[in-house]
This record gives C-alpha cells, structure tokens and sequence, in this order.
C-alpha cells in the first residue's frame, strides 16, 4: 500500500516507468493497476508517459509477434558528445550535445533519456515477448504463475473487455456509493476503495516502526489529493491547471453517466474539498525530516485526532481491525479531516468518492476514459500522444505480477557472471567510503566509528530477490481487465496489512527485478540494485572498468551515501531513528549541507523555474558524494593503471547516462514536485563540486566547472 516517503531513496525517483503525476508528499495509496511498491515520477527516461493517468486501451491490438528488442547503447560514444562546447563552462553539453541535438522525444513520452529511458525501452521488449508467449500458453516452466501473467496481460489487451468488463465493475462500485448516507457506510466504503487501491482521503498500510526496526506497525498518513502537489491548490501560477482539472473531473465523471450540470457542479464540490484537505496537508520540504512525520500515537490517537470517522468499520473493511500500533505522519491532517466530516456534505462525499473510484480505475476503462486522462495528463508533462497499448499493459502487468514475470527476465539479462561483478563493484564503493571516512575533517572519532558501523551493517541486494513472491492466492482471469486490477490491489493490501505485527522481513524487495532504477532504504539499512538498471550504458560485463564505475559504480556510490545524507544519517545501522552522532557534529553536516541546498537553488529547472535546494538536498548530496566514491574505488581498482585519460572517460560515461531531452512542462512538474534535480544539473552540479574533475579537463580556477567555493558534506 502506501510507503512513506524517507522508506526508499533512488537513483531515479520512486517510481515505475509509467506512473500518473504525482509526488509522495501527497501519500496515496497505489490505483489498483499498481499493488506493488510504490514509486516516484519525473527521472528521466522513467517520466509519467502519455497514458497518464489513465493507462487504460486507446486501440485494439491483437496479441502478436513481438516488438524488435532495440540494441544496447554504449557505454562511452563520442558521437553523443559535443566537443566544440567547453568542458569547464558546460559539462553536460559537452558530453551529451550530440544526442541530445538530433535526439527527439517520442511523442507518447515527456522526456526521453539515453540511460534510464533506453534501457526500459529494451526491457518493456523483452517483457512483452514473455507476456506474450505466457499468453499464448507458451510459458516458461520455471515460473510457476506464468499462466497468471498471460491472463492479466491478456485481459488488460482486450479492448472490449475494458470497454464492457471493466465499465462494468466500475458501475457496480459506484452504485455503492451512491448509497452512502451515513458515517458508518462512509468509512466502511473508504476501507473497501482503499483496498483496492483508490486514493481516498488518506492513506494506510505497514511500515516499519521508525524507533523499533524490528517490527512493522500501521502507518496512516495524508492523501486523497488528484493534482501532484499540495501546493498546486494555492499557487497562483497553477491555476489554469487547477480549471483544467475541474474540467477534467467533469467529463470523467459524465463519462460513468452523469449528467453534464450535475457533474460539473460535483466537480466543483470535489475542488472545495481537494483544497481543504491540501490545506491541512504537510509540505514536500517538511516532510524530508523523518521526525515530522513519525508519531507514535496508536490506533487510540489516531480515533482522537479524527473522532467523527469511524475507525472501527473502516479497519473492518481494509481487513485488519486488529491493527492497534500505529505512527500518524500528519495528525494535524487527520484533525482537519475531522472538520470536514464534522458536518458531512453527503451529496459532496458521495462526488468525491465517485471520482476517486473512477480515478483509481482509469487504467483498465475504455477508450474515452483513456483519452480524457491524456488530456490532464498532457497539460502537466507535455507529452503529445497516448503509449501504444502493449507499452500500457506490460507496465501495468509488471506493477501486478513483476516478481513473476520478472523471473523469466532476470535469465535473460544479467546472468551469474554479471550479478557478481556488479557486486565486486559495490564492495569498491564501500571500501572507498571507509577511506573517506577517515578524511572527513567535520567529524570526531565517535562519528567515525559510529559511521564505520552503519556501513558494515549494510545489505546489499543485487538482481533479483533470493526469495520469489508467492502469487497462489490472486484470482486473475479474462473477463475484465479492472477487475484484475482489483484482485492484484487486494492482494497486495491483504500481503501489506499482514505484516502488521510481526517482525520485519528484511528479504522483501521494494522493486520487481525489470525496474531500471535502484534504492537505498534507511529502515532496513539495504542498497538494491534490481537487474533492470545492471544494463548498458550504466553497466555492462565486458565494458571498459571506467565506464562500468562512471556508470553503475556512481549510481551504487548514489545509494551508499544515502544512508549517510541528510535523511539516512538519522537512522542507525539497525534503522532506528535516534540521534547517533553528536550534536556539534550534526551541526557541521549541517553547516555543509546547506550549502549543498543554496547552490542548487541557483539552478534554473527551464528558464524562470529554480530547483528547490531544500526539496532536492538528499538527492543533491548523493550524486556529489556517490560520483567521488565511484572515482575513489575506480583509483583504488586500477592502480598504477589509472591514466588522466582514465578519469576523462569515468566523467563522460557519468555523465551521458544523464543525457535527456525533456519537454518544458515536464521540468517544470519535476522541479515542483520532485526531490531529484533536472538532468543537466544533476552532472554539472556534482562535476563542480569535484576537485578531480577540475584536474582531469584542466579546467581554470573559477570557471563554471572549478568555482572558488565548492559544496560538499562527504
């Protein structure tokens, strides 16, 4: 279900390849196309495509042959670069200015990205050749829900099926809904749309006791929000977005059979309580410090803070009304939610949980229901046309089933040989830490051995899980592409809630193995690297050693230090959040790091947006700490081999990992709502930062690249 957001920490932002346009600051539960993991939008290459929100058919293909797998990106190309730009005033132009001159952006896609976007190009290939093969009832015996897989992805390919089944299931909800005249039938329907997935005033689900690591409790937090951000309800430069959006809930609810007045006047409605519910919603910045948002106040605070709600039928219809130890993130949010229900709307109630209903399902709806969500969709990121449906249901397949699918891809990727260099690269990453450790003037012995301890103790998680998830229970078949949307949410919710109680499973992986992307978990105190991103240009087997260190050995060098930014160096080795440093060393990192966040917020996102340097710190402070790490255990590798030619081609292939184009309205959504900064500044920034690099192009002293006052913490 919901996961906090200091939980997971990527390379890439949190979030699969084709999620709505969102942020975590707004908590939701996943839609029921998506029961795994949540993640973020915005990377590059991994932006919310064109099909979102509302992944859902636009045409009819057939189950055929399947699309070309495209070949592998280099490592290190010089025709990506462009070498009349000057290395020291623009790095990233130089490396990349090639591609990204004759380099378009799909149509169907916000950005598109050399690294992240290419390699989820090949992986979205050879996902759909197992779906379809699994379809087919061609399947792979080693996996033993292939037959699950193929129906899921078979349903969600059936056009008519979204337009009859999946409209179906869909009446039959609100139907429910429309027959919610008091409290108790409001909290029991916001359990059961929850449970499938629906974004519904709040969120609630398992999370890891923040001063236990041990043991999973409840954790309920804000949500229930349908723009990105709390503050697109506010800022005055949103609101063409925000009367799109009103529109946009208009037509989607006159789409389920409204009538036009009546559902523009319940869109209307909805907005009034969207805005109350963002107002009483804590901010993006503030919800970077994990101490705001761990309150250990119980099921008992929980009933005080929001006495009007009635907690008991709705714990009874989420399916866990044992559930007693729970952490509210934000109880000023549930008070205020208290305000609404005081004096309940009933006529509003029912609108907004219509439309959250229709929301959640959006994915698995007919042609109209897909192309009303593009046009929101469209005026957030700018992307011009909707994925092609096969895209759309192997990322909705993946969402549902990836630990299954995901078994079959794992054997056609990495491989035994791939997965244990990836992990001789990870164990360099960490030895290079260990030798920073003893250079880093700020801090005093304790710190030092108390930081040694915390790196000793960190897991690392390489290509796939030890242990597969176990998908006997979900009941998937052909008939309704939605309803296979709900039994994938339900069981999700019913695993999730399970864990409640119990002690933490520190094997669970928060990533299906075919996600490029990686992540550093601070309650778990782990690093993992799914198969998906151990691919060119970040990592290749017989690649040139500085190019597999400037690429996954950066990326790993990014996770690493952020147990050790300005969130994980909170939790200790054991992922308990306490104060383990003391306070005139916390100070100094402090001192550091706001320097780190004034530096960004210099940089410009698209012309007249600055980055956030307070939103974007953690992720700001990784890439700075993880490129030195990854040069340091690229030195330490090579020895007397290691040449200034060495690290200019660590650089380049640093940086044309990075190499995206991305659509105005795209830089200008990550730059509000995202904690990664835009790709240029995610190399300019940390290259600037780097002494080496100065050294390696010869760069004078204060010009863009060498300035007179770098910024930096590790």
């Amino acid at each position: 279900m919901k996961r906090l957001l200091v939980a997971l920490v990527c390379i890439a932002a949190c979030h699969g390849a084709d999620t709505k346009p969102s942020t975590e600051s707004n908590a939701q539960t996943p839609s029921p196309a998506k029961p795994p993991a949540r993640e973020v939008s915005g990377a590059p290459g991994t932006s919310p495509p064109a099909g979102q929100p509302g992944t859902g058919p636009a045409s009819t293909q057939p189950i055929t042959a399947s699309q070309q797998v495209p070949p592998e990106p280099q490592p290190i190309d010089e025709s990506v670069m462009d070498k009349s730009a000057d290395a020291c005033s623009n790095f990233y132009q130089y490396a990349c200015g090639g591609w990204l001159k004759v380099t378009p952006i799909p149509e169907d896609r916000a950005n598109w990205g050399r690294g992240f976007s290419e390699i989820h190009q090949r992986n979205e290939a050879l996902l759909h050749e197992i779906m379809e093969k699994d379809a087919k009832g061609e399947t792979d015996p080693a996996d033993p829900f292939a037959k699950k897989v193929g129906d899921y992805y078979a349903a969600c390919m059936d056009e008519e099926k979204a337009e009859t089944g999946s409209l179906e299931t869909l009446k039959a909800e609100l139907a429910k809904i429309n027959r919610i005249h008091d409290k108790k039938a409001l909290a029991t329907e916001v359990g059961l749309l929850q449970a499938v997935g629906a974004n519904a005033f709040f969120g609630f689900g398992s999370q890891q006791d923040f001063k236990d690591a041990t043991q999973v409790i409840g954790g309920a937090d804000q949500g229930g929000l349908g723009l990105p951000d709390r503050d697109y309800y506010f800022d005055s430069d949103k609101k063409p977005l925000r009367d799109l959006y009103v529109d946009h809930v208009a037509k989607m609810l006159q789409l389920a059979g409204e009538p036009a007045a009546q559902a523009k006047k319940e869109a209307g409605a909805i907005m009034k309580l969207e805005t109350a519910l963002a107002k009483v919603s804590m901010d993006k910045v503030k919800r970077r410090d994990p101490y705001a948002i761990y309150n250990r106040i119980d099921r008992q605070g929980l009933e005080k803070a929001a006495p009007h709600f009635d907690w008991n039928e709705y714990f009874v219809a989420l399916g866990d009304n044992d559930v007693t130890a729970i952490s509210v993130a934000v109880p000023d949010f549930f008070k205020g939610m208290d305000k609404i229900l005081a004096k309940p709307d009933w006529k509003t109630l029912q609108a907004y949980l219509r439309w959250k209903a229709i929301e959640g399902s959006q994915d698995t709806l007919g042609k109209a229901f897909v192309e009303e969500a593009f046009r929101m969709t469209s005026a957030l990121t700018g992307a011009k046309a909707i994925l092609p449906r096969w895209k759309r249901c192997v990322a909705q397949t993946d969402r549902a089933l990836g630990e299954a699918s995901g078994r079959t891809f794992v054997t056609t990727t990495i491989g035994d040989e791939g997965k244990a260099k990836a992990k001789d690269i990870i164990e360099g990453i960490e030895d290079a830490f260990q030798r920073n450790l003893a250079t880093v003037e700020w801090m005093d012995d304790a710190a030092r051995k108390a930081s040694l301890e915390k790196l000793e103790k960190i897991n690392n998680k390489v290509a796939y899980p030890s242990k597969w998830r176990d998908y006997s229970t979900m009941e998937i078949g052909r008939e309704s592409p939605l309803a296979n949307a709900i039994a994938a949410a339900r069981f999700e919710t019913k695993r999730d809630l399970n864990k409640i109680g119990k002690p933490v499973d520190r094997g669970e992986w928060g990533m299906t193995p075919p996600t490029v992307n990686a992540y550093y978990n601070p309650l778990l105190n782990e690093m993992v690297f799914p198969a998906g991103i151990l691919q060119s240009p970040f990592f290749k087997t017989d690649a040139a050693t500085a190019a597999n260190y400037g690429g996954e050995g950066m990326v790993m060098g990014h996770e690493l230090t952020h147990g050790f930014d300005d969130q994980g160096r909170q939790f200790d080795g054991n992922g308990n959040l306490r104060e383990w440093w003391s306070k005139e060393v916390s100070d100094k990192f402090k001192e550091r790091a706001a320097c780190v966040a004034k530096q960004y917020d210099g940089y410009e996102a698209t012309p007249g947006v600055h980055l956030n340097g307070k939103l974007t710190l953690g992720e700001n402070l990784a890439d700075i700490g993880g490129l030195k790490l990854a040069l340091s255990a690229l030195h330490k590798r090579l020895g007397d081999k290691a040449t200034p030619d060495t690290d200019r081609n660590f650089f380049i292939a640093f940086a044309q990992t990075w190499c995206t184009n991305s659509r105005p309205e795209q830089l200008k959504l990550q730059a509000a709502t995202n904690p990664h900064s835009t790709p240029m500044w995610r190399v300019n920034g940390p290259v600037s930062d780097n002494p080496d690099f100065a050294k390696a192009f010869s760069c004078k002293d204060g010009s863009p690249m060498a300035p007179p006052n770098r910024c930096g913490v590790w």
